[in-house]
């Protein structure tokens, strides 16, 4: 798998190719937003593990620097925990939106041929982004996530709540509380939603039973390219 790095218009990002890439064909893309602290490199083994010839993968730097002076390389959407403010999280999202629109037309990806997954902060974006666009995104996943400040999110909404949507969390996650991921699933069921909820004997990261999941759940919302 070939792997690009990006200076986009909005955001770097780094891409990965599938195996035997063909610049005249049209792949289903998959867009993973990384957590607080991390950088585009941290999700980037998922492109290997979910199916290294069937999509393209595009893993964005966060628009923020996570630990001011310290560590350039580590970065965040917006301030960490619960101290978000509207216009961080407004400058995240249209980052993310001038990225989204990038990618799809660099690579000729039609709408409802992306899957939105994000994990830990990346999650809180993935479900602010992708729940008012139903019509964009074949689907969304959330890992090790939760969404402060839901009542942001309630008035953007679409009529039709038919979006297939993941959620999983670590029974012993000490950095994103269990419960927490807990009442996003009651938030979207509150809304006529109907995620799928699985809860791991795992904390804070993915483990190789997780992966199995997601993969068989993302083919069956996102079929990967017919390779010839």
């Amino acid at each position: 798998m070939r792997r690009e790095i990006t200076q986009g218009t909005t955001l770097t990002y780094l891409t990965v190719l599938p195996q035997d890439y063909k610049d005249d064909k049209s792949y289903p893309l998959i867009l993973s937003l990384h957590g607080y602290g991390a950088n585009k490199d941290d999700l980037a083994d998922l492109a290997r593990v979910i199916d290294p010839r069937g999509y393209l993968y595009v893993f964005p730097d966060a628009p923020q620097e996570a630990f001011a002076g310290i560590d350039p390389s580590a970065r965040a959407w917006y301030e960490r925990g619960g101290d978000e403010t509207p216009e961080a999280v407004a400058d995240a999202l249209h980052a993310l939106d001038g990225l989204v629109n990038e990618i799809m037309a660099r690579y000729r990806v039609p709408e409802l041929q992306v899957l939105l997954l994000g994990f830990s902060q990346g999650g809180a974006m993935a479900l602010r982004y992708g729940l008012p666009r139903p019509e964009r995104f074949a689907g969304l996943v959330v890992l090790s996530g939760s969404l402060r400040r839901v009542e942001d999110l309630r008035s953007t909404l679409p009529p039709q709540r038919r979006q297939p949507i993941f959620i999983a969390h670590g029974r012993t996650d000490a950095l994103v509380p269990l419960e927490w991921s807990r009442q996003v699933v009651a938030f979207l069921q509150a809304e006529r939603y109907h995620p799928m909820y699985k809860v791991h004997a795992m904390g804070h990261h993915i483990t190789p039973q997780l992966i199995t999941e997601l993969r068989t759940w993302i083919r069956g919302v996102l079929r990967p390219a017919k390779i010839e």
